[in-house]
Order: structure tokens, then C-alpha cells, then sequence
């Protein structure tokens, strides 16, 4: 019995000093541990595969940045439709490949108004007047869809692949006129903007632009500079064929025939694009970018 109790005891005073040697150990892995966490991780400028990045046109940004050494100081970035801001995607199949793709959409309005005389009040109201109105719209997008491979070192990223292009765009313009036009005026007072007087006694109600297609296929080359944590300053030149093709105008315009005022609509060549053309040629083009990685 007494070697039982001996051994038992024995046993307990091994397990004790056993247990008191493990304890300073795992406090001192935990405190490493505490003190790697604490300690800043290293910031990761490049993207990896599974990022995605989306960015947009840069130019606005550049204005503004390059506003602070004018006279005339400063303004605010804006991104207008008329200038045909490009957004930007891409999606990192691999560290160094990734798949891209370019929106470009154009898309705006304008409206001009003039006064002319109002005729039906100018016999009992001398100087009165009646207003003219023209509204013009224009309407283009374009997708690209391309693959890209990348290398470089540091932040200095350089990059080079192929894409595909399709565009569409059409324009319009329309007319709204003071003084209707009437079998006892058919010639009534009208403010020409340019083009909606074809010749007296006549004018233009409508001018619809015909539809233009354009594809393309072509090479990029490019440069990115990670200014900070996965935010890139970039920019890129394209060199390639495109195809493109323009439908006819259709022109719809009012004139007095026959004692009444009848509309007529014809299909016509544009001044500033010929009609039911098309053609293959090299483009080469640039642009600088933006972009944030997620």
C-alpha cells in the first residue's frame, strides 16, 4: 500500500513539473503571435488572379490635376456625354492574364430656340414674335472585349493583348416652328438654323440620321503605374481594322400642294457622312485610365 501511495505520488510531482514547462512555452508563442498581428502587414499594390478592376477615363482627372498650374486656375472633373466617357472592367483569370472589357457610351441633347415674327399678330401688334425651336440628339455606344497578358516589376506594370469592337450610333435633329403653315401662308416667317429651309415654301419638320455599325479587331500595348494599395494609373494605345457602315438620312419635310399642307419624307445623303457606305482601314488610338482593384 505504501509503494502504491509513493508511486501515485511521484506520478503527480512528473505531471506538475511536466505542466509547468509547457505553460511558459505556449505563452511565449502566443505573445509572437499577438506581436506578428500587430505588426503592419505589407501592402499588396499588384492584383491577383480572382481581382476584378473597374476604372474610368482619366482625361477629366488630368485637367484638373493640370488646372493648378493655369492662370485660370482649377475646375472640378466632369464627365459629360458629349465627351463619351469609357468605363472599364477587367477580371484576373490568372497574376498575369486577365479578360477586359470597354464601354464607351455618347449620349446627350441639345436644344437652340430663336424668334422670329408671328405673323398672325403682326398686322394688329407690330414687333410681336413667335418662337422657333430645334432639338438635336445623338446616341453612340461602342463594346470592346479583348484578352490581356501582363509582366513587369514593382509597380511598373506593362500589358498586350487583342480585343474585339462593335459600335453603333445614330443622330437626329427636329423642328418646331411659331408660325403654322397654311394654304393662305405658305411661305410662313421661319428661322433658318443651317439645314431646315431646303428652299421657300418649304421646310423640315424631321432630320433622322441613318443607323452607323462599326466592328473592329486589333492588338493593344500598354503601361500601369499603381500609385497606391491596388489603384492604377495606366494608359494605352490600339492598332487595328475596322469596318464600318452608315444607312441613309430620312428627311421629313411640310410644303403646300394643292391648297393643302401635306408632309413628305424622302431618304437623302448627308452632308457630313456619305449614305449606304462602307469601308476597311487601319485605326490607331489612345487612351489613359483609372483603375481600382478589388
Amino acid at each position: 500500500m505504501k509503494r502504491i501511495t509513493i508511486s501515485l505520488f511521484l506520478c503527480l510531482c512528473m505531471a506538475a513539473t511536466v505542466t509547468a514547462q509547457e505553460l511558459p512555452q505556449e505563452q511565449e508563442q502566443e505573445q509572437e503571435q499577438e506581436q506578428e498581428q500587430e505588426q503592419p502587414q505589407p501592402q499588396r499594390y499588384l492584383p491577383k488572379a480572382g481581382d476584378f478592376a473597374l476604372g474610368v477615363d482619366a482625361t477629366p482627372f488630368l485637367h484638373y490635376v493640370g488646372g493648378f498650374f493655369s492662370q485660370s486656375g482649377a475646375t472640378a472633373p466632369t464627365f459629360s456625354g458629349l465627351q463619351g466617357q469609357g468605363i472599364y472592367g477587367k477580371y484576373f483569370l490568372e497574376d498575369n492574364r486577365a479578360i477586359r472589357a470597354k464601354l464607351q457610351l455618347n449620349i446627350y441633347s441639345e436644344s437652340y430656340k430663336h424668334s422670329v415674327q408671328d405673323d398672325e399678330a403682326a398686322a394688329t401688334t407690330p414687333g410681336a414674335t413667335a418662337i422657333d425651336r430645334r432639338e438635336n440628339g445623338v446616341t453612340r455606344a461602342s463594346l470592346a472585349v479583348g484578352y490581356e497578358l501582363r509582366r513587369g516589376r514593382g509597380r511598373v506594370q506593362g500589358f498586350y493583348g487583342g480585343e474585339l469592337s462593335l459600335g453603333l450610333g445614330q443622330s437626329s435633329a427636329s423642328y418646331e416652328y411659331g408660325n403654322p403653315m397654311t394654304a393662305a401662308n405658305p411661305s410662313p416667317s421661319s428661322y433658318d438654323f443651317g439645314d431646315n429651309i431646303p428652299q421657300t415654301g418649304s421646310r423640315t419638320l424631321q432630320n433622322k440620321g441613318g443607323l452607323s455599325f462599326s466592328a473592329g479587331l486589333g492588338g493593344f500595348v500598354g503601361v500601369e503605374y499603381f500609385i497606391a494599395n491596388q489603384v492604377s494609373l495606366g494608359g494605352e494605345l490600339t492598332l487595328g481594322l475596322n469596318f464600318s457602315t452608315r444607312g441613309q438620312d430620312e428627311i421629313t419635310t411640310q410644303r403646300v400642294e394643292n391648297g393643302e399642307v401635306r408632309e413628305f419624307a424622302k431618304r437623302a445623303r448627308s452632308a457630313s457622312n456619305v449614305s449606304n457606305s462602307f469601308g476597311v482601314k487601319t485605326v490607331a488610338s489612345g487612351s489613359i485610365f483609372l483603375l481600382l482593384h478589388f
